[in-house]
Order: structure tokens, then C-alpha cells, then sequence
């Protein structure tokens, strides 16, 4: 009978596993552990024989047949020993908690609606014999039926809440949702069950744990952010309102005086007008050559690697002509106040926003490479996420999606982070050369001044609000069975570590902590802008001629030297690699759980591997581009595409036979961790100069015809740079930046409010996939309307540099 007793809690309430959200921060090193965790609760019970687990089975079977009749003697014992129950809870919970517990248990006998809905809320203990076929241990419960017991039932003398009860054992920990008095704390609800536990006689095999969902207080973080917001829409109303009725009307009134000259059309811009088709006024000249001019505050500062490109800052400088052409209409003062209204405009920056079009620039494929990884982080978030809330059908997940092949592509997702990295530490490099060649070398403390503050002001008011909708509004949002108390995060983290976000230093500081801090997905941000910081010490080496090879030589041993660091920490703490969550050593117990990830993943020295390379395939852009020509032998465009794709290809599918069963040795980790991560950017790398150089080089004929030929070399690059230029990417670039902030919130709030487990199938993850990056960039484009446009017009109107 030791093992039957294992499942008695089975039978009497119903178990499930507390949402690992309540304790762990979601970020991308730790899934595996969560979903090994998750399907390891059904699995760890070695010391149960077969025949055991038969007796236990064929028990459990007879048992839930009758789970209604086992339900009312439940309840009639209860009842029976009142006196006895009431006499446990005397002085120790809340008196009205304590009558209304026992008011319901009374009403239950007497068959009363309200108390049967209540009842009918719980998660179904029948379901439990299923969990030994499917893994899932985790009960909903009826939201809505418990949320709705006053409405359907005007008489009802109780205020129904709605919580999980987590119920600890020692083989597992199971819950399921249940339907109590709103009267009862979370340490009532702990006191009440005990005590019911002690009478079903069941007490000293069990732990209970409540969370529930309760009205939160609105603090003042909480009112601070929706102000803001309302603030920047005033401001945005304002400068719509202005362009739609002043600006606007002005300029077609200009357009309305006849012209003589038929106006010529130059790359599918009609010659003296603006993007909007209107004419610009004299000294207003619509340039559409393909640098910066000295009125924008440099290209290289323009450039958020993460959210534009080059090709967004030259257009960008163009849509400025739409605000700067009405300055000799408005002169003085009054045309900087226009300028700057029109920028706050949500029909100007709508325009910008969404405008596909594209200049001659060969940097036009980070477009299409920036987007499509950005949607594999949406993958792979949209899937991890569901491993923190609740599914029903944990086996398939484990059994079948966990080892299938496809599933690499969801494990090593995190890739996608190095491939942002990689264009971040391109475009750097190659904007920031470019300008120094174009100044002759000479760059003043101004522009040095203009390089740091451009980066923090485009960036940081955006990842700020962010920030604040995450940390403060976002446990206001929805309702649903999994929007517990701190089941998001654990606040605290916001309240004393915010400050880590705004410097950007969250992924050194507090250590050990959580990935990211507050916001988990943050620590991208901070790395990236750590290695925007010091990046400039690598790319004056390479730029002067006589430090060139010595530049050229700093960039390759910090990548290797960040490689052997990496390896080295990987070893040192025994992480795990692969699909094995098998630790070598106990060097990580010594740190909280969900601190993992914070040891190596998301630090600056293990990470900027991946952005040297990124300058290293900067600098060779800037040279080919801008000094001399770079002729490639087609059988090195060969081998170097098929090296290209077989490296990224091999990092994210070789583990695929790993497990935790059969765990890789210790060295080979050691290495596969310290050169994975470098071994793709080369991948992504190769790509990016292939197809901004056009592969360069000779050409390999095929076959040749009277009329045509078929030459190899090019074919691949310009088929793939074809696509990766496509201007249906431009505008979706333009939005990175905010999709990434967002995209974890979008998630989040779609699943806090779910009513029914999630069940994972290909179909339906696929949808929500499609969904989730939909709303994504919807809200940031949201986001970019209402912060992004007016924080920028303002740094335009009043840094803007003169010629």
C-alpha cells in the first residue's frame, strides 16, 4: 500500500505543478531544464515495480469511477466532524473566513446552486488518472464558473475567488484550480486545508501552497506609466492635427501655382518633390544620392543596428525634406516649431514607417536577415513560453515534439540573437569607417559626443516605456486562471533592479540573478550597447592604414579569447549542452534556481564573439565598397557558401541525438559552448558579404547559349539577395526594435488570460505563431508612433548639425 499512498491526494483534491513563471523569469537559456522538470513529475517514481504501478493503476481506475459519490462522502465527513473542523480553525484564521468555509461545506450538503458551482470550478479529479497517459499534472479549473457564481445566483451569501492549489508530495507536485471564499487569505486557505487534511487523515503526506487571483493595487508606478502614454498621445494629436490642417494646406496651396517645364523623374521620384508627390520650395532640393548629408547628425548615428539600417537612414533623411521644405514659408523660430510638430505627426510617421521604398545601396539584404531572425525569436518565445503555463499533453511534448528533428530549430533559437549581434557589429563598423573616410579621419569630440547620445536618446525613451508596460501594467491586463499573484514575476526585481535596465548594465548586475533583470529578454540590449560603447577603440585601429593589421588583430583575439572564456566557464560550472539538462558537476547549487542561464549566457564577455565577427565582415565591407574592389575566385564563393550554410546548419541540428540519458562528455560541451556561437556568426557572416558584394569575382559558365548563359557563381547570391532585399522586409526593419521589446508582452497577456489548457500540436502552434508576430508588430508600430517619432523629431530639430 506505500505506493497506493502515493495517489491518495489524487483522490481527495486534485494536484498540479505551481506555473513556473511564479518563480523563474522567462528567458531563453533555461526551457530545456523547465520541460525535462515537467514531464520528469510523472516519471520519477523508480522505486515503484511494475506490479506496483498495475495495482496503483487498476486502484486509481476504480476510484475515479466514482468520483461523484467519493465527492459527497468527502463532504458528509466533513460536515460529521464540524464541530471538530470549526474547533481546528478557532483563533487561527480570519473568523468570516472560518464561517464561510463552513457555511459552503454545509451548503454543499444541502445541495444549495451556488455551492455546487463553486464545486463545479475545481479542476475534475477524474482527470488525474489521464496525467499517468499524458504527463499533464496541472487542473484549470473552471474560471468562469467560479468568477460568475454571485451573477448566476443573486442570493448567494458568498463572494466566490478563484486560486490554484499547489499541493507538494514527496513523489511530485501536482494542483489544480479551485473555487473558495474571497474572505480567506492565502494563509487561511493553507490553515483550512490542513485542517481538512488532518480529518480525511492524509495530513502528514502532503504541503499545500496558495495563489490566487485578487484584485491588485494600482501603485504608483502603475498610474505614473498610462500618464506618460497619455502625454505622448496629446503630443502626437498636436502634431497630427497641425500637419493635417496647417502644414498640409500650405504646401497645396504652393502646388496649385502652374508650372511651364514638365518635371523630369529621376530613380521614381518625380525631380522637386518631396515623397508625398509635393513640391519642394527652393533651397529645399530633393537629394536622393545614396550617403548622408552633413544636415543629419551623421549616418553612424542614425544607425540602431537592431531596429534600422542604412537604408532607413538615408530614406529618413529624405522624409526630413518633407518637414524642412515648409522653412521658407515659416522662416526663423516659427520653422523649427513646424519642423517639429510635423515630426510628432502620425500621418508623417506612418508614411516613414511604411514606406517600402529602397535606395541603390548593397546593404539592402540585413533588411530581410534582420526581420527573418527577429521572427524566429517569436518562435521560439512563442513556444517556450507555453512550457511556463499550463498544457495538456506534456508526454507529446516530451516524446515526440522534444526529439523530433524540426524541434532543433525551437532549441536553438537563441542563435537568432547572434545573427543580431553579427549586423550590429557590421553596421557599426561599416557606417562608422564610411564616415570617418568621408571627414578625411578627422572626428571631433561633437561627433564623438553625437555617436553615444544618438544611441541612447533613439534608444532608451522606447525600451523604457517598455519596460514600465511590462513592470507595472501588465499584471492589470486581462483576466484568466493562470493571472495569479506575481505569476509574471517576482516584482521585486522591477522595484530595486529598474535602474540596472536604464544604465545598461542588467546583465552584470546583480550577480548571480536573473537573466535580464526585470525584463528577462533584456539582456540583449544591454550587451549590445556595452559593445557599442568600446567598439570605437577597434575601429580606429582599423581604420588608419598603419594599425590596420594591428586593428585586424585586436578583433580576432577577442573573439578567441571570449571563446576560451566561454569553454572555460562551461567547464568550470558543468553546464549542459544539447537536449541534456544533466549538470557534470554541483558547482551551479550553490546559486538560486533560474540563476542558471545568468552564469554565461547573457554576459558581455561570452557574447562578444559573435559581434567581433561582425566587424571583422564590417571592415572588409568598408574596403570593398570604398577602397578597392575585392575579386573572388568562384571556387572560393563555392566552398564559402557551402561553409556558410554548413555551419548553420550544423550548430543548430548536430545535438540533435543529445539527451539527458546519454549526455556528451564534459570536454566536448566545453568546446561546443566556447566556438557554437562563433561557428554561426561566420555563417551569417559569409551571407552577408556574399550578398552585399554580389559574390564578387569571377564567374563559372555553366552553359552557354546563342542568346543566354548560365553562370553559377552569381546565381546563388542575387537569388538569395533577392530575396533578402525584398521591400516587403523594409518596413517590418523599421519595427524590429519595438517587436523585440513587445513580442513577450503580446505573448503574456494571450496566455494569462487563457481559459482552457493549451494543447500543443503543429497546427495550432503554427497559428499562434502567425499571431503572436502580427500583434508584435503591431504593437510596435504602435509604440514607434506614439515614443520612437516624437523622441526623434525633437533630437532632430535641435542637434541637427550645419553644413
Amino acid at each position: 500500500m506505500r505506493s497506493l499512498a502515493i495517489f491518495a491526494p489524487f483522490v481527495f483534491l486534485g494536484v498540479l505543478m505551481p506555473p513556473c513563471a511564479s518563480h523563474e523569469i522567462i528567458n531563453d537559456g533555461n526551457f530545456v531544464p523547465v520541460l525535462q522538470r515537467k514531464a520528469n513529475e510523472m516519471k520519477k517514481l523508480p522505486w515503484v515495480s511494475r506490479e506496483e504501478q498495475n495495482t496503483v493503476n487498476e486502484e486509481l481506475s476504480r476510484v475515479v469511477m466514482g468520483a461523484d459519490l467519493t465527492d459527497m462522502e468527502v463532504v458528509r465527513k466533513l460536515i460529521s466532524e464540524k464541530d471538530r473542523l470549526s474547533a481546528e480553525l478557532e483563533g487561527k484564521v480570519f473568523a468570516t473566513c472560518k464561517d464561510e468555509t463552513l457555511k459552503v461545506l454545509d451548503d454543499l450538503a444541502k445541495e444549495r446552486d451556488y455551492a455546487w458551482q463553486m464545486r463545479a470550478a475545481y479542476g475534475k479529479r477524474e482527470k488525474f488518472l489521464n496525467a499517468l497517459y499524458t504527463w499533464n499534472t496541472q487542473l484549470m479549473g473552471e474560471y468562469d464558473i467560479c468568477r460568475t457564481v454571485q451573477r448566476d445566483n443573486f442570493y448567494a451569501p458568498i463572494v466566490p475567488l478563484y486560486c490554484t492549489e499547489h499541493f507538494y508530495y514527496a513523489t511530485g507536485t501536482f494542483s489544480r484550480g479551485v473555487c473558495v471564499p474571497a474572505s480567506c487569505s492565502n494563509q487561511d486557505l493553507f490553515l483550512v486545508r490542513n485542517a481538512i487534511l488532518d480529518i480525511l487523515g492524509i495530513g502528514q503526506h502532503v504541503f499545500t501552497l496558495y495563489t490566487c487571483i485578487r484584485e491588485i493595487p494600482w501603485t504608483w508606478d502603475a498610474i505614473f506609466v498610462p500618464c506618460l502614454l497619455g502625454f505622448f498621445s496629446v503630443i502626437v494629436l498636436i502634431g497630427t492635427f497641425y500637419d493635417i490642417a496647417f502644414r498640409r494646406r500650405r504646401l497645396m496651396t504652393v502646388n496649385d501655382k502652374p508650372t511651364i517645364d514638365e518635371t523630369p523623374k529621376e530613380n521614381g521620384i518625380e525631380k522637386g518633390k518631396d515623397n508625398y508627390g509635393l513640391e519642394l520650395q527652393e533651397g529645399s532640393k530633393n537629394d536622393d544620392s545614396s550617403s548622408i548629408t552633413d544636415e543629419s547628425t551623421g549616418s553612424q548615428f542614425n544607425a540602431s543596428s537592431f531596429m534600422t539600417s542604412e537604408e532607413e537612414d538615408e530614406n529618413e533623411e529624405e522624409n526630413a525634406k518633407v518637414v524642412r521644405s515648409t522653412r521658407s514659408l515659416i522662416p526663423g523660430c516659427k520653422g523649427k516649431i513646424s519642423e517639429l510638430l510635423t515630426s510628432w505627426s502620425l500621418v508623417y510617421n506612418s508614411n516613414k514607417i511604411l514606406s517600402s521604398k529602397q535606395n541603390s545601396s548593397s546593404l539592402s539584404c540585413l533588411n530581410g536577415i534582420r526581420v527573418l531572425s527577429m521572427l524566429w525569436i517569436i518562435w521560439g518565445h512563442s513556444h517556450q513560453f507555453i512550457l511556463y503555463y499550463v498544457t495538456d499533453n506534456v508526454r507529446y511534448m516530451y516524446e515526440d515534439v522534444f526529439y523530433s528533428y524540426g524541434y532543433n530549430l525551437l532549441l536553438f533559437a537563441t542563435f537568432s540573437v547572434d545573427t543580431f549581434f553579427v549586423l550590429s557589429g557590421v553596421l557599426v563598423t561599416y557606417l562608422t569607417l564610411k564616415e570617418l573616410k568621408e571627414r578625411n579621419g578627422k572626428f571631433g569630440i561633437l561627433n564623438w559626443f553625437l555617436y553615444y547620445f544618438h544611441r541612447i536618446w533613439r534608444l532608451t525613451p522606447t525600451y523604457m516605456i517598455a519596460l514600465g508596460i511590462w513592470a507595472s501594467l501588465v499584471i492589470h491586463m486581462g483576466y484568466g486562471p493562470e493571472k495569479e499573484e506575481h505569476a509574471l514575476y517576482d516584482k521585486s526585481i522591477c522595484t530595486d533592479y529598474w535602474w540596472t535596465n536604464l544604465i545598461y548594465i542588467n546583465n552584470l548586475y546583480p550577480f548571480p540573478g536573473t537573466l535580464g533583470g526585470c525584463m528577462g529578454w533584456s539582456w540583449y540590449l544591454a550587451n549590445d550597447m556595452q559593445f557599442y560603447v568600446i567598439c570605437p577603440l577597434f575601429i580606429l585601429l582599423l581604420f588608419h592604414r598603419k594599425t590596420t593589421k594591428l586593428g585586424l588583430g585586436v578583433v580576432v583575439a577577442t573573439c578567441v579569447s571570449s571563446c576560451i572564456v566561454t569553454g572555460a566557464l562551461t567547464a568550470y560550472y558543468g553546464l549542459p549542452v544539447g537536449k541534456s539538462d544533466v549538470y557534470y558537476n554541483d558547482r551551479m547549487k550553490k546559486f538560486e534556481e533560474g540563476t542558471s542561464a545568468d552564469v554565461v549566457y547573457g554576459k558581455p564577455y561570452c557574447r562578444i564573439q559573435s559581434y567581433m565577427v561582425g566587424v571583422f565582415i564590417g571592415y572588409f565591407l568598408y574596403r570593398h565598397m570604398h577602397i578597392k574592389k575585392m575579386k573572388i575566385h568562384w571556387i572560393v564563393n563555392i566552398v564559402g557558401w557551402i561553409i556558410g550554410v554548413s555551419l548553420m546548419h550544423s550548430m543548430v541540428f548536430s545535438l540533435h541525438s543529445t539527451s539527458s540519458e546519454h549526455p556528451l562528455p564534459q570536454w566536448f560541451s566545453a568546446v561546443w559552448g566556447g566556438l557554437s556561437r562563433t561557428a554561426f556568426s561566420i555563417g551569417v557572416a559569409w551571407v552577408i558579404f556574399a550578398c552585399s558584394t554580389g559574390n564578387g569575382g569571377e564567374n563559372l559558365v555553366l552553359w552557354k547559349g546563342p542568346e543566354c548563359q548560365i553562370v553559377l557563381t552569381n546565381f546563388t547570391s542575387r537569388l538569395i539577395n533577392s530575396f533578402l532585399s525584398w521591400s516587403f522586409w523594409t518596413p517590418m526593419a523599421r519595427l524590429t526594435f519595438g517587436a523585440y521589446l513587445l513580442h513577450p508582452v503580446v505573448i503574456t497577456l494571450f496566455l494569462q488570460a487563457k481559459m482552457v489548457p493549451f494543447h500543443w500540436s503543429d497546427i495550432e502552434m503554427t497559428y499562434f505563431f502567425l499571431a503572436n508576430s502580427v500583434m508584435s508588430y503591431f504593437a510596435a508600430f504602435c509604440l514607434s508612433l506614439l515614443v520612437e517619432g516624437p523622441t526623434m523629431g525633437l533630437e532632430k530639430v535641435f542637434l541637427r548639425r550645419k553644413k
